[in-house]
């Protein structure tokens, strides 16, 4: 009990501890849904793991405004394409799950309405539950290089197939789903129009390695919503913008929200009111220096998410209200 308890109040720094006691092996960690896990942060001692291989186990689900609800599975054969619903002339939009979670996660259903609503899109929903469904956060972040480039091998044949367009193609990546979408832009045979993570995840990612996390140069427009930097998301500015509702770190609304799970994932209903809003304005900082001292007098402005590509670059500050419609601008 002292262990769980000691793991409760550790948790907001628990991945900055060094973990070379018996006492700091364990730490309670939430999913994107909310539920906690006891995760065991000592690699050599982990059980092994069931198979994942991402060409075969990741499955793309395809929506359309006339296939709203039911998705139809397509893969690298491009007949599946050609015999679904898509619409070669529309934009793709691929949404990319994180930890522990798979096709059914809130996340792909909401967004996914929100782009319907806004266009005639060709909607991808990535599920990767195969490798991310599993107890162990790490062995799922170890999957991600993996899974992104077998998304990116899916862009590929789209494009050489002319089913779609390079400036046609953006990503929507939450959590360890952020840094999927990165790797994903680093391997396909063009640049990604936009990529947009959603809190993208911070546990075990490094801002001096960004050939191993989602990186600015992974599209042509990088993006991240920043809210709940420092425990469960990332920290640092690692994307062309970089935007920090409410200072980032912790969201209005959630309450204490001890874990983080509540500003973890308000950054995807943050993104889904974006895309049919361009109310979530926000104000240019010098720099993330101002973000952590909670100091930014602002000179310029940009718009927060949305559903397209900007010419916009740096680190910005805004506040959003406390529940649904959160933007004020």
């Amino acid at each position: 009990m002292k262990t769980l308890i000691l793991c409760i109040a550790l948790f907001a720094g628990a991945f900055s501890l060094p973990i070379d006691e018996e006492k700091h092996r364990w730490t309670l960690v939430p999913d994107q849904e909310g539920r906690m896990h006891l995760l065991d942060m000592n690699p050599i001692e982990m059980e092994p793991e069931p198979a994942f291989n991402a060409n075969n186990d990741v499955i793309f689900l395809l929506f359309t405004r006339r296939n709203r609800n039911a998705g139809q599975r397509i893969t690298f054969d491009m007949n599946t394409v050609r015999n679904s619903n898509w619409i070669a002339s529309q934009g793709a939009r691929f949404i990319i799950h994180g930890w522990n979670s798979n096709q059914n996660t809130a996340m792909n259903n909401f967004i996914r309405q929100q782009l319907l609503d806004h266009a005639d899109h060709n909607v991808v929903v990535v599920d990767w539950g195969a490798g991310a469904q599993t107890p162990n956060y790490l062995t799922a972040r170890n999957r991600v290089g993996e899974v992104g480039a077998t998304v990116a091998t899916m862009m590929n044949n789209l494009v050489s197939a002319g089913l779609s367009g390079w400036n046609r193609i953006n990503v929507i990546g939450h959590s360890l789903g952020g840094h999927v979408a990165g790797h994903t832009g680093k391997r396909t045979n063009g640049r990604i129009q936009a990529i947009f993570a959603t809190d993208p995840a911070g546990p075990l990612f490094n801002v001096n390695s960004p050939n191993d996390r989602l990186a600015a140069g992974d599209a042509v427009y990088t993006e991240a919503l920043h809210t709940n930097a420092g425990t469960l998301g990332f920290d640092e500015p690692i994307t062309t913008a970089s935007f920090y509702p409410n200072w980032g770190s912790t969201q209005p609304g959630c309450g204490v929200d001890a874990t983080g799970a509540c500003a973890h994932e308000r950054s995807n209903l943050f993104y889904s009111e974006s895309v049919r809003s361009n109310r979530f304005v926000a104000r240019r900082c010098t720099g993330y220096a101002q973000i952590t001292a909670r100091n930014c007098p602002g000179s310029g402005t940009g718009i927060m998410g949305g559903d397209a590509s900007k010419s916009i670059n740096g680190v910005f500050f805004l506040e959003t209200n406390a529940a649904s419609p959160f933007a004020r601008g």
